[in-house]
C-alpha cells in the first residue's frame, strides 16, 4: 500500500471512530447544526468546557452635531480652505450600533442630520471605533470616523465627519444606551 492510502485508511478509520458514542453506540441525530458539528468531535474528559461566544448587543441613542473647524499648520499659509456657512449635517439625529459578541465587529446606521448613514468598525479594550460612510455613496453626504468608550451598558462618543466635497466639517456627540437596559 502506498503512502498516501495508508494515509486515507488511517483518515477513514478514525472519521468513522470519531462519530462513535461511549458504548459503541452512534450520537443521537439532532436538527440543530451547531449541535451536529460539535457532537461528531468529543472532548476528551479533562479538557475545560469550551466558553460561548458573547452575546450580540445593540446601543441606541441620539446624537447632536454642530459645525466643526480646521486649524492649517503656518507652514502651509499658503493653503487656503473656507467652510462656506451652511447648515447642511447641523442638528440631531439617532444612532443604532451593533456589536457581534464573537467577531467585535461593529456595525450600525446613522439617521437625522448627518444621515443616512452605515457604520463598519471593531470594539476593542473598551474602545469602539468605526467609518461612518453613506446608505447611497453617490449623494456626497457625510462620511467621517466614530470613536466611543463602551462602558457597561452605556456608550459616549464623538463623530468627526465632512461632506463628500469637504465643503463642511461637523462634529457631533453622543450617548447610547444597551438595548433592554433598564
Amino acid at each position: 500500500m502506498t503512502q498516501v492510502g495508508c494515509l486515507l485508511a488511517v483518515a477513514c478509520v478514525c472519521a468513522g471512530a470519531c462519530g462513535k458514542a461511549a458504548g459503541g453506540a452512534s450520537p443521537a441525530p439532532t436538527s440543530d447544526p451547531v449541535a451536529q458539528s460539535s457532537a461528531s468531535v468529543a472532548a476528551p474528559a479533562s479538557a475545560p468546557a469550551a466558553r460561548a461566544p458573547a452575546a450580540t448587543q445593540t446601543w441606541k441613542g441620539a446624537y447632536k452635531s454642530a459645525p466643526a473647524t480646521l486649524s492649517v499648520p503656518p507652514d502651509l499659509s499658503k493653503a487656503r480652505w473656507s467652510d462656506t456657512p451652511s447648515t447642511a449635517g447641523v442638528g440631531d439625529g439617532t444612532l443604532v450600533v451593533t456589536v457581534d459578541g464573537a467577531s467585535h465587529r461593529v456595525t450600525g446606521e446613522v439617521q437625522g442630520a448627518l444621515g443616512p448613514g452605515t457604520l463598519e468598525g471593531l470594539l476593542a479594550d473598551g474602545k469602539l471605533t468605526a467609518s461612518v460612510r453613506r446608505k447611497d455613496p453617490t449623494d456626497r453626504g457625510f462620511t467621517g470616523t466614530l470613536v466611543a468608550t463602551v462602558a457597561g451598558d452605556h456608550v459616549e462618543g464623538t463623530m468627526n465627519v465632512s461632506l463628500g466635497q469637504a465643503s463642511a466639517l461637523r462634529t457631533a456627540t453622543f450617548s447610547l444606551a444597551l438595548e433592554g437596559a433598564h
